[in-house]
């Protein structure tokens, strides 16, 4: 009796380093960061400041029908005066199937996304070297779609404090009110 519960939980230990190895794969590691990029106008080729960019990660709640999710958790940065930014490493949970790579969200007063360059055109987002290239918004009408699909956003108020912060800002700029409290500083 005893030596078949040591082996059982010599097999149970077994299968947690197996799954562990994966979870920690280089390929694994990337999808938690850190992300760095540069912000720039697209016409300009100057650096935008106080672009926040938020990185937004899922959990898949069913694994094998990938139809089900939830938020996991996110990460935020603001662009600096140089147009660079970066999101911190996200510590990885221990089943890291379940959690795909992160989706990004880019949000600049009076601006819009026009395309991401990655340096080698093959290399990864955000992984290696990444330029976002945003163009001005011309009209209030561009300037208030860009809000709304800032504020569809489905993130926790605590975890969007940054972007909460520019889209207030950009509400206020345009005579409306903000709808969102700010977190504190």
């Amino acid at each position: 009796m005893r030596s078949r519960a040591r082996v059982r939980w010599c097999g149970l230990a077994l299968v947690a380093v197996v799954v562990s190895g994966c979870a920690t794969s280089a390929v694994a590691v990337e999808k938690w960061g850190p992300f760095k990029g540069k912000v720039v106008d697209v016409e300009t080729g100057q650096p935008i400041v106080g672009v926040v960019v938020l990185a937004v990660w899922i959990e898949l709640v069913d694994a094998l029908i990938q139809t089900n999710t939830r938020f996991y958790d996110a990460r935020e940065a603001v662009t600096g005066p140089d147009g660079l930014f970066e999101i911190p490493r996200l510590k990885p949970p221990f089943f890291t199937f379940r959690i795909p790579e992160p989706e990004f969200k880019i949000f600049a007063p009076g601006y819009a996304e026009h395309r991401w360059v990655v340096t080698p055109p093959t290399g990864e987002t955000l992984i290696d070297p990444t330029v976002i290239e945003m163009r001005r918004l011309q009209t209030r009408e561009e300037r208030l779609e860009a809000l709304r699909r800032a504020d569809s956003v489905s993130v926790p108020p605590d975890k969007r404090c940054l972007l909460t912060r520019a889209v207030n800002k950009e509400r206020r700029s345009l005579g409306l009110q903000t709808e969102y409290p700010e977190c504190p500083q």
